[in-house]
């Protein structure tokens, strides 16, 4: 099957080809057909008949009404549905509209799908109808009648295509109570019985092997003992139009497999399903597909990254022990840790509660972050796993405040022993305070990585119902709670600890410098995001806060005079530093060459059209999904993917290496990750030269040696 639609694809682009250029210089040579008559609401020339009309002889003030663009068509040609198909052009109106009256867009019947050799179109014959809404605003005068006037234009093509265009005028009158008044009934409830109806269904489509792309939608009664099912996207190059379309009904799915095109990820993808009964009978449904799953089932043929839910749940707390282990976090359990230490004579009561404290912290975070994505997520947006670090303002908060905390360890200022759950006061109310704060703080640093395990359990989480995404994040924040957890609730973990002393405080001081390397690896992901002028003001700002927090930790001892004049200072080079802050971001144009786009002569950036090429030509692909602040994707680029022996592997063995930068936001590259499952970075796909191989997902830890490993045996 695979094999013979391949065949066929190259013959049709080649058509296509042929057709388009034949098409162009038509069009140079014949130009545009005017219609016969111009000052009415019926065109016609020698290939259509087009007339406008309206529902009603009478409109109502503040009220909608209907008109119709009827084109009566010649025997054997056709005009073009929205979306056109291989060729053609889909019909379109400009309105001259008095003011206080508003048009809607075209609302389309439903095509159908026309061969010319090779190619097929999608249009109508016979008679297309396009109707379009206007609006008259509730001010209009009574008895003022509405004057109409609209340019259209069409394709109409046998074998040959002419274009033409028509102008429309005509005039409505405007009466009160006159929405009884209706003209034309026949020709618009003919309209209605060919508007596709609305289906809210689970819909997905995902890419499978050899060009192929599959669509799957849930069962209901209208899809259920049909005779046909037909797919129409409303998107030009989501699928080959003229290439056959292989359906497969049962009772809980409806599976569309067709040839991609070469548009690439669109989400929501909307299209028409037309269906035929086993009478004959035809009804359309406008379907919204996303990009993904249906009820967790795989789309594609390679399953080997979709887990179910308890697999999820599990991943998800493995995922959240390994976070503690990775160099964003360390620093925080490390401080955690030591707290324990230097209150090991403390009750068991007390150290319990303090872990359960800092889990709660831990939680309520993962939580907040899971409410945000889902409601980014509804709003139509595409994200995923570390989205806020695609934000330079949170980026530079961040950076600030690990600053600010790696001073305090390192004695300079000190900003409250309780913020990081150290010093005397960890059995009472602030030390409380303390341990939660440290659980926010680890929650945060923690976005940047992604851990093995984490990234399918994430990635699952996010195609699912919202309660399911937030059951296994809080897992992910369990698993990273758990190691301190266990230390407070198991004595003699603790008790193999070292004992309290002076090297606490050099701990202390050691543990500030990891905080300000974090905060120097964000300032420059923060100037990959922002630019250089940006960064200049974000290192000016952890000055003006370093001197805010020195001004009023000098005022405990002094009077309440200077106290107060003090402080203020403190609070308005805080206001300052913020508001310069946000205005320099704001006015900083979004650099889109990040690092991971540097500094290696071996790879391409990422786009669908490339990789589709670059399948097309038989060339085995790597695709690697990074960004600047993904600290996973940086150690593999180091330990792996920027040496010297696998670039040479890669150009030996003739694998295309394309690279694509997550920095900033790309809906693109939201689209891809998710086409796989996940909803963060690091991913890394290998497409085998048989395209009839499915691609292989790498693990998210890297070396030189599994890679080349894994592709060898790909290819074998």
């Amino acid at each position: 099957m695979y094999t013979a639609i391949s065949k066929y694809q190259k013959v049709h682009q080649l058509h296509v080809i042929y057709l388009k250029i034949f098409l162009l210089l038509l069009f140079s040579l014949v130009g545009v057909t005017t219609a016969h008559a111009s000052q009415s609401n019926v065109v016609a020339t020698d290939n259509v008949k087009a007339q406008l009309v309206s529902e009603r002889s009478h409109v109502e003030a503040g009220k909608s009404f209907s008109v119709l663009l009827k084109i009566d068509i010649r025997d054997g040609w056709h005009t073009y549905w929205r979306n056109p198909g291989d060729s053609g052009q889909a019909t379109s109106i400009k309105w001259q509209l008095p003011k206080g009256v508003t048009a809607s867009a075209i609302e389309w019947p439903y095509p159908e799908r026309q061969y010319v050799g090779p190619v097929a179109n999608y249009g109508y014959h016979g008679v297309a109808l396009h109707r379009i809404k206007l609006t008259v605003d509730d001010g209009w005068s009574v008895n003022k009648p509405i004057d109409i006037a609209a340019k259209a234009t069409w394709l109409v093509c046998e074998e040959e295509c002419i274009p033409e265009k028509g102008r429309f005028e005509m005039q409505v009158s405007v009466a009160q109570d006159a929405q009884n008044v209706v003209k034309h009934a026949e020709l618009f409830d003919r309209f209605e019985a060919l508007l596709p109806l609305p289906l809210a269904i689970q819909s997905g489509y995902q890419y499978a092997a050899n060009d192929l792309v599959k669509f799957e939608f849930a069962a209901t009664e209208q899809l259920i003992n049909v005779k046909k099912i037909e797919y129409f996207p409303y998107e030009w190059g989501v699928i080959q139009p003229a290439a056959m379309q292989m359906v497969v009904l049962n009772d809980s799915f409806v599976s569309i497999t067709t040839i991609k095109g070469d548009l690439g990820f669109i989400e929501p993808l909307i299209g028409v399903l037309v269906v035929t009964d086993k009478g004959g009978n035809h009804q359309a449904y406008q379907v919204q597909s996303k990009h993904g799953t249906v009820n967790a089932l795989a789309l594609n043929d390679d399953k080997s990254y979709i887990v179910s839910l308890l697999g999820a749940l599990l991943f998800a707390v493995i995922g959240g022990l390994i976070l503690n282990l990775m160099p964003c976090v360390f620093p925080v359990l490390s401080m955690k840790a030591l707290s324990l230490v230097s209150h090991a004579d403390q009750s068991e009561l007390v150290i319990r509660r303090h872990g359960l404290v800092y889990t709660l912290g831990i939680l309520v975070s993962f939580l907040l972050l899971g409410i945000a994505l889902l409601l980014v997520k509804s709003a139509g947006n595409q994200i995923g796993w570390g989205f806020q670090l695609q934000s330079p303002l949170f980026v530079a908060g961040i950076v600030v405040v690990l600053f600010a905390l790696g001073l305090s360890l390192s004695g300079f200022l000190e900003i409250g022993a309780s913020f990081m759950g150290l010093g005397s006061g960890l059995a009472n109310q602030s030390g409380y305070k303390g341990s939660f704060f440290t659980g926010v703080l680890a929650v945060i640093v923690a976005t940047p990585c992604t851990a093995p395990f984490m990234g399918p359990a994430v990635g699952f989480a996010l195609t699912q119902s919202p309660v399911i995404t937030l059951a296994v994040l809080i897992m992910l924040g369990f698993g990273l709670a758990l190691p301190y957890l266990l230390l407070c609730y198991f004595p003699a973990l603790s008790s193999r600890l070292p004992k309290p002393g002076a090297w606490m405080r050099k701990l202390q001081q050691l543990l500030a410098f990891p905080m300000y390397a974090t905060a120097a690896w964000l300032v420059w992901v923060f100037g990959l995001q922002a630019g250089m002028n940006s960064v200049f003001a974000l290192l000016l700002v952890c000055i003006l806060m370093a001197l805010a927090m020195w001004l009023w930790q000098s005022t405990y001892d002094v009077s309440k005079i200077w106290q107060i004049l003090g402080r203020s200072i403190a609070v308005i080079i805080v206001v300052i530093a913020v508001v310069m802050m946000i205005k320099v971001v704001n006015e900083s144009p979004q650099s889109h060459d990040s690092v991971t786009n540097k500094g290696s002569v071996n790879y391409e950036k990422f786009t669908p059209a490339r990789l589709s090429q670059l399948q097309s030509e038989g060339s085995p692909v790597f695709v690697n999904m990074t960004a600047a602040w993904c600290i996973t994707c940086l150690a593999n680029e180091r330990v792996a993917l920027s040496t010297t022996e696998l670039k040479t592997y890669f150009k030996s063995n003739g694998i295309a290496y394309l690279k694509g930068d997550w920095t900033n936001q790309d809906a693109t590259i939201t689209s891809y990750l998710e086409s796989f499952g996940r909803s963060s970075v690091p991913l890394y796909v290998y497409y085998p030269a048989n395209k009839s191989k499915a691609p292989i997902v790498l693990p998210q830890i890297l070396t030189v040696a599994s890679v080349v490993d894994l592709l060898e045996s790909t290819e074998q």
